[in-house]
């Protein structure tokens, strides 16, 4: 989604110029920010039942190589409840193979960018990512960031 489109886009619709916080101009990006801004307010089921999640990552797979590094350059300037929906994408897609490390090194370094309105915590419980596929270091930084007391436990949490 090029700039241009970008703005026609915002134009649609009040809110979502409004609610538009991305300070990207790359088009990868924007479109991946465009799908999360027009779905933030639809039914949470559209996004706990894996159909925004998805959709978030298929525009991610479609994407250049380094998308995640460009989203992480501008997820910052997201509002809580956007950089929640994005990270909610990160790790509870219908897509449990696709870059398991990437996802959630990112999903852990968005802990980074506080926002009064993200609980990043509390979408853990709607992991869908095969954890089995993480290198051991992101996995005792994911156990540890989560309060489990070890990989172990973590891996027992999420495949009892």
């Amino acid at each position: 989604m090029t700039k241009e489109e970008f703005e026609q886009f915002l134009a649609k619709k009040e809110t979502y110029n409004q609610n538009s916080r991305t300070q990207s101009s790359d088009e990868e990006v924007l479109q991946i920010y465009a799908y999360i801004l027009e779905h933030e307010n639809w039914d949470s089921d559209w996004w706990s039942e894996c159909h925004g999640t998805d959709h978030v990552i298929r525009l991610i797979q479609s994407s250049s190589e380094n998308i995640l590094e460009k989203v992480k350059e501008d997820v910052r300037n997201w509002s809580g409840f956007q950089i929640e929906l994005f990270a909610q994408s990160l790790i509870s897609s219908l897509e449990l193979d696709y870059k398991v490390n990437e996802r959630i090194t990112l999903y852990l370094e968005l802990f980074d960018f506080p926002k009064h309105d993200c609980d990043l915590y509390i979408i853990f419980d709607q992991l869908h990512i095969n954890l089995n596929l993480a290198d051991q270091e992101v996995l005792e930084r994911l156990a540890e960031k989560l309060n489990f007391s070890s990989t172990e436990a973590l891996m027992q949490f999420v495949y009892p």
